[in-house]
């Protein structure tokens, strides 16, 4: 059974082949949205994705693209307004986590990378889908941070400082576009069942597993909820907010 709490608004998720863009671009489908799938990995993987919102009764449809390339998330952008008519929503959720090493020996270009992909990507990401969001005045932008952003973590110092900066780079934007009809929020989540953090240390994961306060890790699906209501006309007051799905770990 469909939720139309997204009736026909069309979304573009970019960094949506697996993992939170994968759930969140089910959610979106569950709850009536019209969906395009961008991811620069496997073909494969967008058309699992897009054969999931489809199966859910929505419409979806997939792009590739590297948000590291401009010219890739300009033609997701004109993809999702050919398509649909429009761009109602965006969700910047491509992203990637740190090499392991503490500051001092991180490597610079791992250093660019992290900047390239986790915060140049979400700028490249609203400077193309706001345009047109503001000729029509409406628009929700949802923004994947971390927890960490918060709560910076010794061994992610760069990784912490990449979506500490999304966030602060939300809340800027917000405030400039909010007298538009756009809304800018971020989320936030905690540790999540994802391929990053699968690639993380296993003795590290049990140990964080364990002393978060609900005693496990998330589902991505158990995430998606929260872009679903900020991408919502219920969240026409959330402007430059950060939600914080984190089972307990970081309050505020």
């Amino acid at each position: 059974m469909r939720m139309e709490r997204l009736n026909s608004r069309s979304a573009l998720v970019i960094g949506a082949g697996t993992g939170i863009g994968r759930a969140v671009a089910l959610a979106f489908g569950r709850a009536g949205a019209r969906v395009v799938i961008a991811d620069c990995g496997d073909a494969e993987h967008r058309e699992e994705a897009v054969a999931a919102v489809t199966a859910a009764g929505a419409e979806a449809s997939s792009v590739r693209c590297d948000v590291t390339i401009e010219a890739d998330v300009t033609a997701a952008v004109s993809q999702t307004i050919a398509r649909h008519g429009r761009i109602d929503i965006l969700v910047n959720n491509a992203g990637i986590g740190q090499p392991p090493g503490d500051f001092v020996t991180v490597d610079w270009a791992d250093w660019q990378r992290l900047i390239d992909v986790n915060l140049r990507g979400v700028a490249f990401g609203m400077r193309q889908a706001l345009p047109p969001m503001l000729k029509q005045r409406y628009g929700r932008i949802i923004n994947t941070a971390s927890q960490l952003a918060h709560k910076p973590a010794a061994g992610a110092a760069v990784y912490s400082a990449t979506k500490a900066a999304v966030v602060g780079l939300s809340v800027a934007v917000a405030q400039e576009v909010a007298a538009h009809g756009i809304t800018v929020n971020c989320v936030c989540p905690g540790p999540t069942d994802t391929a990053t953090w699968r690639a993380s240390d296993a003795g590290w994961r049990k140990w964080k597993a364990e002393q978060l306060p609900i005693r496990r890790i998330a589902e991505p699906d158990e995430i998606a909820p929260a872009y679903v209501y900020l991408a919502s006309d219920e969240a026409s007051f959330m402007v430059g907010q950060s939600i914080s799905p984190n089972g307990g770990d970081v309050s505020w």
